[in-house]
């Protein structure tokens, strides 16, 4: 294809603002009702905000350079199965940006509960402080020690689910990132059973052997994107999840050492 028109220079650049602002915005709304759920422990806002606006706004740059170079560059042709296929990078980018997000906030937020354990009145705007107060009123107490130690079972919960309830769900919803490579590959193996079919003249071989190509490099494609994507993610969820256990058998030590 030739040089671009100044028409679409102009499309393509308010695309791409447009795209970058609304990846910007929804995950800065997603990150402030995280943190508005996070400051009845007294947790700070930090840098939720400015983290989730970044990777939104690098997310929304990448939705935006896919639909450009697939509209305006691709080979054109293939029907909607073929559009179907590649909207399965947007789904892909748009998810791995959200679960991103969430894992720099909360591996952030451990980092801050490490520091404050390492500290010996703890550090205001963490869970740790929380933990050390309650520790401390349940030391006061005149009740047996089976009913402070159930108290105590019922406020580590809530502390811990404060963060961990966060992680165990976004590593169930990260299983849906393979699933949008899965489609890109039913819809790559669909384009080439469609072009099968139109082998009715031997002049007309090599192009349909050219067009199932391009079907199969779909198929694999976004399969190979939703994986390299996928992994790395799973890996980040793995770690917090040991910090949290981590976290959570050092709050435990806080009890076994003032009661």
């Amino acid at each position: 294809m030739g040089g671009l028109n100044w028409v679409e220079m102009v499309s393509a650049i308010l695309f791409v603002a447009v795209c970058a602002m609304a990846g910007t915005l929804l995950l800065m709304q997603r990150m402030e009702a995280i943190v508005r759920a996070e400051r009845a422990y007294g947790l700070p806002a930090g840098h939720g905000g400015v983290i989730g606006g970044v990777i939104g706004g690098l997310a929304g740059f990448g939705v935006a350079f896919v639909g450009i170079y697939y509209y305006l560059f691709a080979e054109p042709g293939g029907g909607t199965v073929l559009w179907v296929g590649r909207f399965s990078y947007v789904l892909i980018l748009s998810a791995s940006a959200a679960h991103l997000t969430v894992l720099v906030h909360l591996w952030m937020r451990l980092d801050a509960e490490e520091e404050a354990l390492l500290s010996e009145k703890g550090k205001d705007g963490t869970l740790t402080v929380h933990r050390q107060s309650g520790l401390e009123v349940l030391r006061k107490s005149r009740d047996s020690y089976a009913d402070v130690r159930a108290r105590d079972d019922d406020a580590m919960e809530e502390l811990m689910g404060v963060f961990g309830e966060r992680l165990l769900t976004g590593q169930r919803a990260l299983g849906r990132i393979p699933f949008y490579g899965y489609l890109g590959t039913v819809c790559g193996i669909l384009l080439m059973a469609e072009h099968l079919t139109r082998l009715d003249e031997a002049t007309e071989t090599f192009r349909v052997l050219r067009n199932m190509a391009g079907g199969l490099v779909l198929a694999f494609q976004t399969t190979l994107v939703s994986l390299l994507a996928y992994l790395p993610l799973r890996k980040t969820f793995d770690v917090l999840m040991n910090r949290m256990a981590d976290l959570e058998r050092r709050w435990l030590a806080m009890r076994d050492g003032i009661l």
